[in-house]
């Protein structure tokens, strides 16, 4: 878990004019988004070897927990 400091001292908290720059790139901005939130990849439906290999996990779960009743 993260550690969280309060400010007791109440002064003003501004951030520095490098800070400032760098979120005013907002075209780096929107691609480092788009990266964090976009999925990656082909869908695990369509992708054929991650469907049999689901599929025969599936299998042989369902199998180990019918053979067990």
């Amino acid at each position: 878990m993260r550690k969280f400091v309060l400010n007791k001292d109440r002064k003003k908290l501004t951030p520095s004019d490098e800070q400032i720059k760098k979120q005013k790139d907002f075209a780096r901005l929107h691609h480092e988004y788009e990266r964090l939130t976009k999925r990656s990849g082909r869908p695990l439906y369509k992708d054929p070897k991650l469907f049999m290999l689901l599929l025969i996990i599936g299998i042989i779960l369902l199998l180990i927990f019918l053979g067990e009743i």
